[in-house]
């Protein structure tokens, strides 16, 4: 007998579990719940490395599992199994307020570029040396560096090379750090230090370090996190070391797409090339490609199945995510939002009866006969007929369209719940590849499944999933604008846009069935280019090749959809199937003039004019969210 869980601790736990979603909220229990990826053992070699991916793909996650830290943590604080690894991660995450400290101030940007790549070195040999002091308190028998060695990092720094041993070196080059932070806005006045050579000291105390006994042959991973944060000439600086990395360390980077802005050197005719200099892993790519796009799924039901059976603290490692939230499908789907009850349906059935007829098709499919009649202006009994002498291909047509159905079941009617977003496939399409994002989902479907006094041990309900998502798409929504300068105008783009995919959903009778992506027709101007790249990085927008065989080398050659995540909000399939094709003008003007580009928009698709005024084709997010809700 399952004990009900009634608890308001339960969702304190789940939201610890769960809504802990950035790397950083977890603290030392990211380790706890650390879930390998298939692609970390790609990031395992001496080569340097990319990993490419939008908020919440897990980058942070994964730099610091490579850490040193996080390592020692991964394989249960056993020293003997750390030891036996070839690498030692140094995790390094850019900090807005500091990199942006090194602009300005009177001088030009070749003397940034020095001053910079000085503090890069004294940053990261400290972080390198820390790792030394680290593994000693652990292993007390560790050889120390020599009085020579500590002399000669401490010249390659231009500090004082006059110590005798490693504590007086990590002091010197702590205190060194903390100064130069202190002294760097006070730059213009003529407090010029002395500068050391980019990446000449952090290769010296690799080498040092590959001398001592108990690190003989490992090489420093430099983990850069967020380099996106870095301005364009500091990615220039990083960059040169990238592609002159030598034997003992190599950098392996976390990025935003459309974040890694430069790609160049100090040289402007050297520019760092995949596979050449660095082995690029998309995250969103990897986990989304047709080929593996199980990977996500296995790894995603691997991620929240060590967190529920932590929540449920039983032992029980039967429990599977896959089954608890439950799924509907198409038919079952079309009842619930009483494809019955339509006008389409009920005229099917009465010519049903006047001809004394029973077809024994499903209720949806009997609607989509009666809509194709309605669409194309025939009458109903000979379209009947044309189905009874022509049934494979009305199959064929009833399993292209039958999902597209389910949006238009409630047309004119805005309810809170008007088409349905539930099971664990259909949250792994919503992310995207983006565990964050999945997490969300559970989280906020499980703590509406337990307010509603469910047991967490039983499934979610389709209603409670579906809320959920929308208030998963809702929530994303509203943090667009302050995710960049421009976030209020990407938050007017996708309003727009996803105002129109959901009327295409709903009354577009005569367009292509779930329209959802969008290409551009002639040349894309500088503003739209910059919206397109931030929508991307900001994971307002996504993209994906129009030709795999195009080479994608300018933004024409992608097509472009909203994040699947917003889908449900709006009420449109997630599904990836039919584009439809804008104007530069068109775009901007989703942005600029919205209730006017998003009218004529429609009204161009056949949408009808009743239909295009039937409800307000832009509304502030409140207005939206309280327009559906108070309409049910």
């Amino acid at each position: 007998m399952i004990q009900k869980i009634m608890d308001i601790n339960i969702q304190e736990k789940l939201d610890q579990l769960f809504g802990s979603y950035k790397a950083e909220w977890l603290k030392k229990d990211i380790f706890k719940f650390f879930t390998e990826p298939y692609y970390f053992t790609i990031l395992k070699s001496n080569y340097p490395g990319v990993l490419q991916g939008g908020r919440g793909t897990g980058k942070t996650t994964v730099l610091r599992g490579l850490s040193y830290l996080g390592q020692y943590e991964i394989l249960n604080s056993d020293i003997k199994k750390f030891d036996k690894n070839n690498f030692i991660g140094i995790y390094y995450r850019a900090n807005t307020n500091h990199v942006r400290a090194f602009c300005g101030k009177g001088l030009d940007e070749n003397e940034w570029k020095a001053i910079f790549e000085h503090y890069f070195n004294l940053i990261i040999c400290w972080e390198m040396l820390h790792f030394l002091e680290w593994h000693k308190t652990i292993k007390s028998d560790d050889e120390d560096l020599s009085k020579y060695a500590c002399q000669l990092i401490a010249s390659s720094l231009h500090l004082n090379a006059h110590i005798n041993n490693f504590k007086e070196l990590l002091n010197l080059v702590e205190t060194a750090m903390y100064e130069f932070q202190a002294e760097i806005n006070n730059i213009a006045d003529g407090n010029m230090p002395k500068l050391s050579m980019a990446g000449v000291p952090i290769e010296i105390v690799a080498q040092q370090t590959q001398k001592l006994r108990q690190f003989k042959n490992k090489v420093y991973y430099l983990l850069i996190d967020e380099y996106e944060n870095f301005t364009d000439y500091q990615q220039e600086c990083v960059n040169t070391l990238i592609k002159h990395v030598p034997e003992s360390y190599t950098i392996k980077i976390g990025v935003r797409e459309m974040g890694w802005r430069i790609k160049t050197t100090h040289n402007k005719m050297e520019s760092l090339n995949d596979p050449a200099d660095y082995k690029l892993t998309n995250i969103e790519e990897f986990f989304t490609d047709a080929q593996t796009a199980d990977r996500f799924e296995e790894f995603a039901s691997n991620v929240c199945n060590l967190r529920l059976r932590k929540l449920i603290n039983d032992g029980n490692e039967e429990y599977d995510i896959r089954k608890s939230l439950v799924s509907i499908s198409i038919e079952e789907e079309a009842e619930k939002l009483n494809v019955k009850k339509t006008s389409l349906y009920k005229s099917f059935v009465e010519i049903e009866s006047k001809n004394k007829m029973d077809l024994n098709i499903h209720p949806l499919y009997k609607y989509l006969i009666a809509y194709w009649a309605e669409i194309h202006n025939e009458p109903l009994k000979d379209v009947i007929d044309n189905y009874v002498n022509n049934q494979d291909d009305w199959n064929q047509r009833y399993n292209n369209y039958k999902y597209s159905l389910l949006f238009k079941l409630n047309k004119g009617k805005y309810l809170k719940i008007s088409k349905y977003y539930a099971g664990w496939n259909t949250f792994v399409k919503l992310a995207n590849g983006n565990i964050r994002y999945l997490m969300a989902l559970v989280n906020q479907s499980y703590n509406l499944h337990i307010e509603n006094g469910n047991d967490v041990k039983d499934s979610v309900s389709v209603e409670h999933q579906t809320i959920a998502a929308k208030n998963v798409g809702w929530k994303n929504l509203t943090e667009l604008e302050g995710s960049c300068m421009i976030g209020l105008q990407l938050t007017q783009l996708v309003q727009s846009l996803g105002t129109i995919f959901k009327r295409l959903a709903k009354d577009g009778n005569k367009t292509a069935p779930e329209i959802n992506q969008f290409d551009f027709d002639g040349e894309i101007s500088d503003r739209s280019r910059e919206m397109l790249n931030l929508g991307i990085m900001n994971l307002a927008l996504v993209r994906m090749p129009s030709n795999k065989l195009s080479g994608m080398k300018s933004l024409k050659d992608f097509q472009y959809q909203l994040h699947p995540i917003f889908a449900p909000y709006f009420d449109y399939s997630f599904r990836k199937k039919r584009k439809m094709t804008l104007t530069d003008a068109e775009f901007l003007g989703c942005i600029d003039t919205p209730n006017e580009t998003v009218a004529r928009m429609l009204l161009r698709r056949d949408v009808s004019e009743e239909e295009v005024n039937s409800v307000p084709t832009q509304l502030t997010l409140f207005d939206l969210n309280n327009f559906e809700n108070n309409n049910d």
